[in-house]
């Protein structure tokens, strides 16, 4: 229950589509109930059998979903092996989009990959591949970094790689 005083008069002016919890439930949903949501992928199925159930709920006619062909990316299998000064394979998969590609080169650590770190050690970068944790909040960041601005760094330095 709100303390809002004025929240009945909000009701009448603009309904319960401005009061309502109701679009921040179903987006709270979507984000926790069906996982990953990439085209093609089972929970964009389930996510789209909710949004059309609820568009339904709400009262909509001709409510229905529409097949598509998914001219998208599928991730397949990936390896990643380093071979010197040790050998060892390390369990890894695909960034969204990548290509398929056979690649051998000199692995440069940029830790948490924070934008101050790729501005000073650009020179190092070009023509290797860069690796970075998945951490979205280096300590040396003000910022949050999410990982495509890693990879567009690491490719604007002149890497051949991303990790």
């Amino acid at each position: 229950m709100s303390n809002n005083p004025f929240l009945s008069i909000d009701q009448q002016l603009v309904g319960d589509i401005y009061t309502s919890t109701e679009a921040m439930d179903n987006l709270i949903t979507l984000c926790d109930d069906f996982g990953s949501r990439f085209g093609g992928a089972e929970g964009e199925r389930r996510a789209a059998e909710f949004i059309k159930a609820k568009l339904e709920e709400y009262g909509l006619s001709n409510v229905h979903l529409e097949p598509i062909d998914y001219l998208g990316w599928t991730r397949g299998k990936a390896k990643l092996e380093i071979i010197n000064p040790i050998q060892k394979t390390i369990p890894c998969i695909t960034l969204p989009h990548s290509p398929p590609t056979t690649l051998e080169g000199t692995i440069v650590d940029m830790g948490d990959g924070a934008p101050d770190d790729f501005e000073r050690r650009s020179e190092e970068i070009k023509g290797k591949i860069v690796m970075t944790t998945s951490v979205v909040a280096p300590n040396n960041s003000k910022r949050w970094i999410h990982r495509n601005e890693k990879y567009g760094r690491s490719i604007f330095a002149g890497a051949t790689g991303f990790i």
